[in-house]
């Protein structure tokens, strides 16, 4: 919960960014901290505890003596204004700054970056690829020729799979210069993603920025709770007790016909609950279940059938179809004072910038207050990740050296302006925000499955109850595990027989 006590403190140095940002790099650092206090004379002195060392001053130690001799780190990369950066703000990307302009999310990339080139005497070019479709085939076929003229490769998640899947990417499980426990890299990846104990093939961190936006999320209009005598639920989820029952209930209490002709529709009347598109899959993760597992051998293992996902779907079924609870609606209709919640990606709340009335963030609820976290399930093509070409097998360990020294100075450059100032200053508007955003960074659940190209069954699955209209998750379950079993025997061998 660090970056919560950072928020106010942050929004109060704002205004000076710029300013600060063309000093040293490292505008964290702790040394601004050490300011003498006036003591009274002859008043008992006690050593201050020292603080705890940054990332920053981890990575300064760990590399001091690393010397690259101007090596220039080349990154093949999604584009300045591709994937969904232009819906956080224009002229941004996830790699590289040409100067300071002012812009938050720049300063701090172009700060990173500084200070990893100064560190390790290397420069950071990048490459810029067409477009995330383009990048993906533009690795494999080079690899396939071995001649990719980049180090690492960043696009979405999904894409970066594929490439795996086809035997294009390195084993970052054997690059030694790359400690994964270290807490600048993205904990719930590493877990996710590991196969086998050892084998994991793309990992995002504090260098990345769409890990986080691709988080599913619950936005809610503050005027229709006040309209309805309701209270704002961030009471509830800090008491852990924000369930999927009270979130209907309090759906349901919004809901007015306004036009009175007896039924309730997107944008003439007001509505509890809207999602922009894959009604049901997001909230299998939201109640704490997965489409697959990985087992004590390391593979993955298929949860379809367990009694407590059946119990979700059930329970989802019945809210969303039985009782016609659940609508598909996007932001105009929410900045409208027309829905209540609106369940969509964190990535689009810089198009809430100008509505009216008040909103807040919130967690998706649990199934129960017996379930122990929430989970905000993370869009495998929204979130980036890095990846390093096979063919870099030789100079793997100097990769590892750039990725890690350039992740850890993102935990106080990158990582801050993103939570502390760019949600807590700009986009996000209330202090209760920027705490259910700290849950919802800490609950982030990712999967082998859906969003993958190999997934496609698991997501028919799930949404195939809302499109259909029908509860027969149980007999689409068991009609489509002889494919899915299929799917992932193919790819369980083709990880197991990889050589790097």
């Amino acid at each position: 919960m660090k970056h919560r006590i950072l928020a106010l403190i942050l929004s109060i140095l704002l205004a000076a960014l710029p300013m600060l940002a063309c000093s040293d790099s490292n505008v964290n650092s702790d040394e601004s901290a050490n300011i003498e206090t006036g003591a009274n004379p002859g008043a008992e002195t006690v050593d201050a505890e020292p603080d705890e060392p940054t990332a920053a001053d981890t990575i300064k130690e760990r590399y001091a003596s690393t010397n690259l001799n101007g090596y220039v780190y080349k990154v093949l990369a999604i584009p300045t204004d591709g994937h969904f950066y232009s819906q956080v703000a224009a002229g941004i990307n996830e790699v590289y700054a040409e100067e300071i302009n002012g812009e938050i999310i720049n300063d701090a990339i172009f700060n990173r970056n500084a200070s990893a080139e100064a560190l390790l005497n290397m420069t950071i070019e990048p490459i810029w690829g067409s477009n995330v479709d383009t990048i993906r085939t533009q690795v494999h076929n080079e690899v396939l020729a071995g001649t990719t003229e980049y180090d690492t490769v960043l696009n979405r998640m999904d894409f970066i799979g594929t490439n795996m899947y086809n035997g294009d990417l390195l084993n970052i499980k054997n690059i030694g210069t790359i400690d994964t426990d270290d807490y600048w890299w993205d904990r719930n990846i590493v877990d996710a993603f590991t196969l086998f104990g050892n084998k994991l093939y793309w990992l995002a961190g504090d260098l990345n920025i769409y890990d986080d936006f691709a988080a599913e999320v619950i936005f809610f209009n503050k005027k229709l709770c006040q309209d309805n005598n309701m209270e704002y639920p961030y009471g509830e989820v800090l008491a852990g007790t924000w369930t999927i029952d009270k979130f209907y209930q309090m759906a349901h209490t919004a809901e007015k016909d306004l036009n009175g002709d007896g039924k309730l529709m997107v944008g003439k009347d007001v509505v509890g609950h809207c999602e922009e598109n894959d009604h049901v899959k997001h909230w299998i993760y939201a109640m704490g279940e997965k489409s697959l597992n990985i087992g004590e051998d390391g593979s993955l293992e298929v949860c379809l059938t367990n009694e407590r996902q059946i119990r979700a779907i059930d329970t989802l079924y019945s809210y969303m179809v039985d009782r016609s609870m659940t609508y598909t609606g996007n932001s105009g209709a929410f900045k409208q004072d027309l829905i209540l919640f609106l369940g969509t990606m964190l990535g689009p709340i810089g198009g809430l910038r100008d509505m009216e009335s008040e909103f807040g963030v919130l967690p998706m609820p649990k199934l129960d207050e017996a379930q122990e976290h929430y989970g905000e399930y993370i869009s495998n093509g929204w979130c980036t990740a890095y990846g390093i070409p096979m063919t870099n097998v030789h100079k793997a360990d100097q990769i590892g050296i750039i990725l890690d020294a350039i992740c850890a100075f993102s935990h106080e450059t990158l990582r801050y302006a993103l939570y502390d100032v760019l949600f807590g200053a700009k986009f996000v508007r209330d202090p209760e925000s920027v705490q259910m955003l700290d849950i919802i960074f800490e609950s982030k659940a990712y999967d082998w499955a859906v969003d993958f190209s190999w997934g496609g069954g698991f997501q028919n699955c799930y949404n195939g109850i809302y499109d259909g209209k029908q509860n027969n998750f149980t007999s689409q379950t068991k009609s489509a595990m002889k494919m899915i079993n299929k799917q992932l025997e193919k790819l369980m061998t083709t990880i197991k027989e990889m050589e790097y």
